[in-house]
């Protein structure tokens, strides 16, 4: 049985010893909280006790049995005094912890534990070790001397210290740990306890003590309490620091809903003839309570003298409620803080108001009414009595007024000697400075030249340009002190606005000029085509008519001249249809209908047209089958041109024109080449503008006009390129010449798929 019993006896320890290791670990995982580093040393030194202890049960030897009592009493040290640090703490106190005061107590049992390992030379604590066997148990036992017990109590006074700290905590009124403090002190009590047992020699042997064994227990008891009632996440503080040093207003209640304590930044809520202590939260803050429970804002018109002001700007703020709950789990009462938002708020409003201006100014269309909405907004969000808008007067250089405040428009009404539409001009005032400038003035009061006075007394001035528009003043009278941050911040946005709704409606006055100028010349081309549709081309029918009455009446030579009127007849009347297909397609109020429209017929003819009107002309086509491209029934015509252009400025002696197609993504081109003289690089932008034309043959230049404006509708595009001419050399290679020879025709239109 003896055997038996050390297995089991050593196995208790080392178990225990293990258990204060695993404790340690975890503590030490969560040691960024104060409490848990003290808490894992306490555990890992009694621990390393249980272990050593397990180890001692197996030594037979008294010299090694003597240093493991040495080893042991280091570790006996070690533990009471992290225990102690743990404690302090733990309750609140760790400000008592000073780096010094925190030397001195390691020093102290420091001390203790060196005096502990030279008992192995000096016999300080044990005289002697001997092997006692006791209810089949054989151990070592240690003879103590009287310093030992000397020993003993010094480590107990800071021990007492510790647990007098946990009863004064317990009892605390103001401790909302108090279940989790009582478990942790009754666990200290049972590691104390076997300790004191130990020393007091009841124990089945003299030699064994349980010691370690209580302290497993212990340390395992307040690691589930730590953790179960979340030590380690809420650091306990006194609740009297936290009222006095929080900014925000803090009111306990108790379970009625009466105040039982407030903090300084609370006073100002309430009337300064009343203390609220006593009363009920609804009675001295009317609407709190619902406000908490509903978590809505609350706001109050309490000024700071403590009367109540219809007038006075409210405060307002956000509510929390926390409910305070005692050691049965039932709420006691509840903390109730407000922050106060009420400058938050004041924010939101005005940029509310600032955003509806906005909204304001879309419907807006003119510059007087965008200046009437902006000074509005000025006196509404910013409330300083005088504002107003100056706008630019290109036409005389100067800034005349927009729009006023009514104090400013009023005294500028009833002061004979000045004008009340009064004007700037050029370096008569800060606001002329800062219209030219575009430099914002911010502050300062307005100057103005010597003779001229403003009808008011003005003591600060923000002045904002609108860009080439004018500038926006807002100005306080001469109790000013100041302007706000948010004042600045505030005046700049509405001048953001006020400047991007006046370049609005500008751009919107341009598009009705624009429209209106369009309509004219809409009305214009409607009756041009309606005398091209009837007078004039009437007049070319009775033109040709006659010239073929004529052609048997004329001789040879007045054939050649009559010819010469028929031709021109006949270009005039081409020119004409030309013309009024355009006008019908420019003044077409619907959308011009677009589909797909198939190019190689078209070209062919009309090529086959352009080689039967000139013999000496060479057209080469190359355009594959099927080459489809987003047009109408004038896209054949617009080709035309193009060839005819490439012919009637041809002064090659054999013309030729090569008319060839490429596809690039959704886009083809038609591309029409020449060997003519070529298009000068200065007019190869200009060429399809109207009235343009690149000989000095009277002609208007229509042709290639009526090109561009059709390519505009089919969504392409059409330019000049130089032609560059090939040559061959000896090795058989071609080589570009550098000279152009001949323009290309580049018309680009877009495929069926591409609309």
């Amino acid at each position: 049985m003896g055997l038996y019993a050390e297995f089991l006896v050593s196995g208790v320890a080392i178990a225990g010893g293990l258990i204060g290791y695993a404790v340690a670990y975890v503590a030490w995982l969560h040691r960024d909280h104060p409490a848990a580093k003290p808490f894992a040393k306490m555990t890992f030194f009694a621990g390393t006790w249980g272990l050593l202890f397990g180890a001692l049960v197996f030594v037979s030897d008294p010299g090694r049995a003597r240093a493991v009592f040495a080893a042991i009493g280091v570790a006996s040290v070690f533990a009471p005094a992290y225990f102690t640090e743990f404690v302090v703490v733990y309750t609140g106190h760790e400000e008592w912890l000073t780096p010094r005061r925190h030397r001195l107590l390691l020093a102290w049992f420091g001390g203790l534990g060196v005096v502990g390992l030279l008992d192995l030379v000096a016999g300080i604590f044990y005289e002697s070790v001997t092997f006692v066997t006791a209810n089949g148990l054989t151990l070592p036992v240690a003879q103590r001397t009287a310093l030992s017990f000397a020993i003993i109590a010094l480590v107990y006074l800071p021990l007492l210290f510790a647990f007098g700290l946990l009863i004064r905590f317990l009892v605390s009124g103001r401790n909302v740990y108090r279940k989790q403090t009582a478990v942790i002190l009754a666990a200290a009590l049972v590691g104390l306890a076997g300790n004191v047992l130990f020393q007091a020699g009841v124990s089945p042997h003299p030699g064994l003590d349980t010691t370690p064994i209580f302290y497993a227990v212990e340390a395992v008891v307040i690691l589930l309490a730590l953790f179960y009632y979340e030590l380690l996440d809420i650091e306990p503080l006194a609740p009297d620091v936290v009222l006095r040093e929080i900014q925000d207003p803090v009111v306990v209640l108790d379970d009625d809903g009466s105040v039982i304590e407030y903090n300084p930044a609370a006073e100002s809520l309430f009337s300064a003839e009343t203390n609220p202590v006593g009363y009920h939260a609804e009675y001295v803050l009317p609407g709190l309570l619902d406000a908490a429970r509903e978590g809505e804002e609350y706001a109050t018109a309490w000024t700071d003298a403590g009367t109540a002001t219809d007038g006075g700007a409210a405060q307002v703020f956000d509510v929390s409620a926390a409910p305070i709950r005692d050691q049965y789990d039932r709420q006691r009462g509840e903390v109730i803080v407000l922050r106060d938002i009420t400058v938050q708020k004041q924010r939101e409003r005005t940029l509310e108001k600032l955003q509806s201006a906005s909204q304001r100014f879309l419907g807006a269309d003119s510059r007087d009414a965008v200046a009437e909405i902006a000074v509005e907004t000025a006196d509404e969000v910013l409330g300083y009595p005088y504002s107003g808008i100056m706008l630019y007067d290109e036409t005389e250089d100067v800034l005349r007024p927009a729009s006023f405040a009514d104090p400013l428009a009023d005294a500028f009404a009833e002061t004979s000697e000045r004008p009340s539409n009064p004007v700037i001009e050029p370096d008569q005032s800060d606001i002329w400075t800062v219209f030219e400038s575009g430099e914002p003035r911010l502050g300062e009061p307005i100057e103005v030249s010597d003779d001229r006075e403003l009808p008011v007394d003005i003591g600060g001035s923000i002045l904002l340009p609108l860009g080439d528009h004018g500038v926006l003043g807002i100005s306080d009278d001469e109790s000013h002190e100041g302007f706000t941050g948010d004042d600045r911040r505030f005046a700049n946005i509405l001048a953001t606005a006020t400047e991007n709704a006046l370049d609005r409606v500008d751009k919107e006055e341009r598009l009705r000029e624009k429209q209106e100028l369009l309509e004219q010349r809409k009305e214009q081309l409607e009756f041009f085509n309606s005398v091209l549709r009837h007078d004039l081309l009437n007049g070319m029918m009775v033109i040709q008519g006659n010239v073929e009455l004529l052609a048997d009446h004329v001789d040879e030579e007045g054939a050649a001249y009559l010819s010469t009127v028929e031709d021109w007849s006949n270009d005039i009347t081409t020119l004409a249809e030309k013309v009024r297909s355009v006008t019908r397609t420019i003044t077409d109020e619907r959308n011009v209908e677009l589909g797909p429209v198939d190019l190689g017929a078209p070209i062919r003819r009309k090529a086959d047209k352009l080689a039967s009107a000139h013999d000496a002309v060479t057209v080469r086509i190359d355009v594959p089958e099927n080459t489809t491209v987003l047009g109408d029934d004038l896209v054949p015509e617009v080709v035309e041109n193009v060839l005819w252009n490439a012919v009637e400025h041809n002064d090659s002696d054999e013309p030729e024109v090569i008319v060839t197609t490429r596809r690039t993504g959704d886009r083809v081109q038609v591309r029409i080449a020449d060997n003519g003289p070529g298009i000068p690089d200065e007019i190869k932008e200009t060429v399809f503008e109207e009235r343009v034309t690149g000989d000095d043959s009277g002609s208007v230049g229509f042709g290639l006009y009526f090109v561009c404006v059709m390519m505009d509708l089919y969504g392409g595009d059409a330019w000049f390129e130089d032609r560059q001419p090939w040559t061959v050399r000896a090795d058989g290679a071609a080589d570009a010449d550098t000279r152009p020879e001949g323009a290309v025709a580049v018309l680009e239109f877009r495929t069926p798929d591409a609309a």
